[in-house]
């Protein structure tokens, strides 16, 4: 279930409950609606990793046919050209790369984010494809969109950790995704990190409960610590639903850091003095 919910395959609903990243349904209901699939609908048929899933299946119809209301859909209206539409089993759906930019544009920073880094990471749209589709780009919300562009990373292990680096960005810090941190006791790939001195780990308690992962996870800790990292932990809780939060706690942090370590401030390591 952990490596599922990781993945973006299974999504996590609440305490202890779970859904198919794919919305029971989903197919049915566009077909009903005369629509195709749209926003996190469409990134869902698609396989991407969403951070919510979306209350309505999201559907839309072209410029000029009138909308049918459907129970159980929110539908809008796009202008939707045949290049932008590929089959989704028995409906159509928009393509990856006009779904990212859909819902770069469309959605929270961080729910965009996470959409775009999945779809990088999952090898279904480059970087260079999404950049070059948005400058023919038609819609409203182009600055909300640059600003997921301009930010996705396909290292990006999860739509949780996505969520968590949306947090830090919106805070002003900006993290690097799945960094690899060399201690005394080995190496250590941690999720977000910032110059090797700022360490940000999206904790799941999937991951992390147990004994034996415990003590792997104090090791882990106490060795990055050990090396000079200060190392900030939060929750799928803190990520889905307390991300301002999560902004403030990070920011104090990296202004501390700023103040008290010189490599910090300059970006680079200084030696100690012997």
């Amino acid at each position: 279930m952990a490596a599922a919910v990781a993945t973006g395959d299974v999504l996590r609903v609440g305490q202890g409950l779970y859904a198919l990243a794919s919305v029971a349904g989903a197919e049915q209901l566009a077909l009903k609606a005369r629509a195709v699939l749209f926003g996190r609908s469409a990134a869902l048929a698609h396989g991407l990793g969403v951070l919510h899933p979306p209350e309505l299946v999201e559907v839309a119809v072209p410029r000029g046919r009138r909308a049918r209301a459907v129970p159980g859909t929110r539908v809008v209206t796009r202008l939707l050209l045949p290049c932008d539409l590929v089959a989704r089993g028995a409906v159509q759906a928009t393509s990856v790369v006009r779904t990212v930019l859909d819902c770069a544009a469309g959605l929270p920073f961080a729910e965009g984010l996470a959409i775009a880094d999945s779809a990088l990471r999952l090898g279904r749209a480059t970087p260079s494809q999404l950049r070059d589709a948005a400058r023919e780009w038609v819609g409203r919300n182009r600055r909300a969109q640059q600003m997921v562009l301009a930010a996705m990373d396909g290292r990006a292990a999860n739509a949780f950790e996505s969520g968590l680096r949306a947090a830090c960005l919106e805070a002003g810090v900006v993290m690097e995704p799945q960094v690899t941190i060399g201690t005394e006791g080995g190496e250590y790939r941690v999720d977000l990190a910032k110059l090797k001195l700022l360490v940000a780990e999206a904790d799941s308690f999937e991951w992390h409960g147990g004994r034996e992962s415990l003590h792997r996870d104090c090791t882990r800790y106490n060795e990055l610590v050990r090396e000079g990292c200060t190392v900030l932990r939060f929750s799928w809780e803190h990520v889905m639903f307390e991300r301002a939060w999560i902004g403030e706690v990070v920011s104090a942090v990296d202004r501390r850091l700023k103040l008290h370590k010189s490599e910090y401030k300059t970006g680079e390591i200084v030696p100690s003095a012997a």
